[in-house]
């Protein structure tokens, strides 16, 4: 018995047992495999970051909407004088509650720094799209993604929401107010660009580097055709998601922006008729 045992469990094991050759075609097949199926993984996991992206700016435009209700219904606005930034503005309704010495901390228009906030780096998490890797230069600050179209008075590019106006007192030299729209006086809300996605180089752009902190005052923040025509392939179809002034959130590329309602493609140098115009 003992005998027919041993013998038993040896043809067991001849039955059950791989060779490498067979080893191999196995890990061959699931490699097969598992490279058929990382692109629709990665796929699937954009396409849930895109989502993500949508959301943060529907939070946003809520916030934003909420500081209209109590400022006369003018959308936020940068101030570098103070340092105050249009996200700032939003932190009472965005639930960041900052105070202010976070609010105006650093002096100038350089933005919030992450040592003076709990989270750090990490803070404001609705501001930033998941797919926005790019690194600041310095370190100290905060990366954001969306910013406001930008609005010069008398520019014909920048015909946006929110920026400044050039003024020239009569002792001399010139001011630069910080200057926004009242959503009453937008004659098309849903087809004017309120916000969207900054995924220019901030490298070697000083200016962009700049608008990409949180909580930066600069004069010349804000987003326009020109910054938005640099996008790097952050959304593989090159649509980005803007949130137009009545709240909705439309994904387009920056062709379909330029677009004006007679069917022709404006210039970034005159955004007339366009997504961008707010005096339409």
């Amino acid at each position: 018995m003992h005998f027919k045992y041993q013998a038993s469990l040896a043809h067991h094991r001849k039955l059950y047992t791989f060779t490498l050759i067979e080893l191999l075609v196995v890990v061959a097949i699931i490699g097969i495999l598992a490279s058929l199926l990382m692109p629709s993984l990665s796929k699937s996991r954009e396409k849930a970051r895109i989502a993500v992206c949508t959301n943060n700016q529907k939070q946003i435009s809520t916030s934003t909407f909420m500081f209209m209700d109590d400022n006369e219904g003018y959308f936020p606005a940068n101030d570098k004088d103070s340092g105050i930034g249009w996200d700032d503005r939003l932190s009472s309704y965005d639930s960041r509650n900052l105070t202010d010495a976070q609010i105006s901390g650093f002096p100038g228009e350089s933005g919030l720094l992450h040592m003076n906030v709990a989270e750090g780096s990490d803070h404001a998490p609705m501001y930033r799209c998941p797919l926005d890797d790019r690194v600041l230069p310095n370190d100290f600050f905060i990366l954001k993604t969306y910013d406001i179209s930008l609005l010069q008075e008398g520019n014909s590019e920048l015909r946006g929401i929110s920026g400044f106006s050039v003024v020239f007192p009569a002792g001399g030299g010139f001011a630069l107010p910080n200057q926004s729209r009242k959503i009453n006086d937008i004659s098309s809300t849903s087809e004017t660009i309120a916000y969207t996605e900054n995924h220019a180089p901030v490298v070697g752009d000083a200016g962009n580097e700049l608008r990409s902190r949180i909580g930066n005052s600069w004069t010349f923040g804000g987003l326009s055709p020109t910054i938005t025509a640099n996008n790097l392939a952050k959304h593989s179809d090159m649509k980005f998601n803007f949130a137009m002034a009545d709240g909705h959130i439309q994904k387009m590329n920056h062709v379909q922006s330029m677009i004006r309602s007679d069917g022709t493609v404006a210039s970034n140098a005159d955004t007339a008729d366009t997504k961008w115009d707010a005096e339409k």
